[in-house]
């Protein structure tokens, strides 16, 4: 290889400097396109051309600096020296986590035929100071130790890391001793093969006698650069670091089973900085189901992943139809479902649909419709229509479904649309009664007796006296009354709606008779409960509320205070409970007095409400349709 036709090499301002000849600014190392998408169909396949541009040195390089320090290298050690720190910049600029190391070799009767001044490092300050130790003495007959210096080097004399480029960079003037010091040509190359070390051999004048650099180069896939001028050795090093040949292999991984890839060539060997290119073929399996399949491609570089700029994703669509799920109110008049292809084809694409009953039935619920959907080139969605009949009846919400078929130009992934028919009438009804006056088996008149369903009903006495046994009640002015809002429910549910009972009276007198009679006075005793629709995160829900009050309270003429809170007061008798509130999950009744004696028991002013399902939802309410 001749370095004028390999390189032009420029010295500026003390540091060396390498260009490509002829070429334009490189390219970032890496696959291009990195990104593929693809849509085919089964069975089908496609060709991609695939660009990896190579770094300009090769990956994770540890470049060994070996030096023929006798007498005659003074000027060639002397240009390495001082463009040492812009050769080793250069070269992990391309790769950074490039490491370096420095030996010497001399002649067999030196003192030390061969030297390590520094091991293998990524501290380019010591190996610029391991350089520094090189000295130009010594030698005396032509041939020197090179032979000896490479077969200590691929034997442990330096530490190289695994899975980099291994690489020693030979500069001399002279051929070796064959042997040199017991170690031939043909076993150097076999210890530098089985390290995997290449040999950059940069001969500045009589190195290549009898063809041995050459030899060597060859034999271990390095480079031989003859003739070499002693101010250009560090541009020459350069150079045949980038002229190393690396060797490019597509390996594809994580690859779907529906997808085959293969590459044509199966592997390049280019320059360090070349590009190799590619054919990448890839088909879908015949049988694929619809949907997106993916793999990726490590482009390795002499067998070592290079990371993510070397990686190319491919994703395959293979195109698909599908049906929504679609939910209307029973008198929305129709169901529109969308029937879509999950890209656009260059082709059209057809298929069938027929309706089927679920918990609904064609003709009572929805009308039946069959048919075919075809989509023109570059469409992606269609409607399917369906209409509702609308009906009076309170019921579960119904199910149909539209049904995906014989497609034609495309796979089916989703062939079931469910359509849902929401019942607009109302899930339930609210019940409410109220009474003022209860003593034993006697009480005054309740409103809405009946409970179910609420309405609004209204029973006023101006007075009214009740007597069981010892004990005898007095009243005056009660009032029970019960009110449903709104007052037809057949309308759609809405906050506020509610069902009310209340139950007030002015005064009670209670009277115990016996041993130790008791008279109980209250004054202005009342008592609400309340149903009501209140907006909530999951939408309109019931709430119970009820709540009562007392104005005054004497027993045997003493004030007692009261209001709204709950109170029980101990007797003689028995007991005294006032505003007790008692809700279950459906209903809350309010009783604002209770007395509780072993003769019997008196409730004043007692309200009751509660919400029911209907008969087609038993749990149902009427804040829900």
């Amino acid at each position: 290889m001749k370095l004028a036709s390999l390189l032009s090499l420029v010295l500026t301002a003390g540091a060396v400097t390498v260009f490509a000849t002829g070429t334009a600014a490189q390219a970032a190392p890496g696959v291009t396109p990195p990104n593929v998408s693809l849509t085919l169909g089964p069975g089908q396949s496609a060709d991609i051309a695939k660009h990896v541009e190579t770094a300009p040195v090769p990956p994770k390089p540890d470049v060994v600096f070996l030096a023929d320090t006798t007498g005659s290298m003074f000027d060639p050690i002397a240009d390495v020296r001082t463009n040492a720190a812009s050769v080793m910049g250069q070269i992990a600029a391309a790769q950074p986590n490039a490491q370096f190391g420095v030996a010497e070799y001399k002649d067999v009767e030196d003192s030390a035929p061969f030297t390590v001044r520094q091991d293998i490092t990524a501290n380019q300050a010591a190996v610029q100071a391991g350089i520094d130790l090189w000295n130009a003495d010594g030698g005396g007959d032509l041939p020197e130790d090179n032979l000896n210096a490479l077969f200590q080097l691929a034997n442990g004399a330096v530490h190289f890391r695994d899975g980099g480029t291994r690489i020693i960079v030979i500069f001399g003037d002279a051929p070796s001793h064959d042997p040199s010091l017991g170690h031939g040509l043909a076993d150097t190359i076999a210890a530098l093969n089985a390290a995997h070390i290449r040999v950059v051999a940069v001969d500045v004048g009589g190195m290549n006698a009898g063809d041995q650099a050459e030899a060597i180069t060859s034999g271990t896939g390095g480079v031989y650069l003859p003739n070499v001028p002693a101010d250009q050795v560090s541009a020459a090093i350069l150079a045949g670091i980038q002229a190393i040949q690396v060797k490019v292999t597509p390996v594809p991984f994580d690859c779907d089973a529906n997808l085959s890839v293969s590459f044509a060539p199966a592997e390049k060997t280019v320059d360090s900085g070349a590009t190799a290119d590619f054919t990448e073929h890839v088909t879908v399996a015949g049988g694929a189901a619809p949907g997106t399949y993916t793999c990726k491609v490590d482009f390795k570089v002499d067998g070592v992943s290079q990371g993510a700029a070397f990686v190319q994703t491919l994703s395959v669509k293979v195109l698909s139809l599908s049906i929504n799920d679609v939910v209307v109110d029973e008198n929305a008049g129709n169901a529109t479902f969308t029937v879509s292809l999950s890209g656009p084809s260059t082709d059209p694409v057809s298929v069938g649909f027929a309706t089927a009953n679920g918990s609904a039935t064609a003709g009572a619920d929805y009308l039946s419709s069959a048919g075919t959907v075809t989509f023109t080139p570059g469409q992606t969605s269609r409607p399917v229509t369906v209409p509702i009949v609308n009906d009076a009846v309170d019921e579960l919400n119904e199910t149909f479904t539209v049904n995906l078929s014989a497609a034609v130009g495309a796979g089916i992934a989703d062939g079931t649309g469910l359509g849902t028919i929401v019942d607009a009438d109302r899930n339930g009804t609210f019940s409410c009664t109220a009474q003022v006056l209860r003593v034993g088996p006697l009480s005054s008149p309740a409103a809405n007796p009946a409970n179910v369903p609420c309405a609004d009903d209204s029973k006023i006495l101006a007075q009214l006296t009740l007597n069981s046994g010892l004990i005898k009640v007095e009243s005056k002015t009660l009032d029970a009354n019960t009110a449903l809002t709104p007052d037809n429910l057949n309308t759609a549910p809405a906050a506020g709606d509610n069902g009310t009972a209340k139950a007030t009276v002015e005064s009670v007198k209670i009277t115990v008779g016996g041993i130790a009679p008791v008279t109980i006075e209250l004054g202005l005793i009342q008592a609400t409960a309340k149903a009501t629709c209140a907006a909530g995160p999951g939408g309109l829900a019931p709430v119970l509320t009820g709540a009562s009050s007392i104005a005054y309270l004497k027993i045997n003429g003493i004030a007692v205070p009261v209001g709204s809170a709950p109170l029980t007061v101990p007797l003689v008798i028995g007991s005294l409970k006032l505003n007790a509130t008692t809700t279950t999950p459906t209903s809350v009744t309010q009783q604002a007095v209770v007395l509780d004696t072993l003769l019997t028991d008196v409730v004043i002013s007692e309200a009751r409400a509660d919400i029911h399902g209907s008969a087609a939802n038993p749990t149902g309410n009427p804040c829900r349709v």
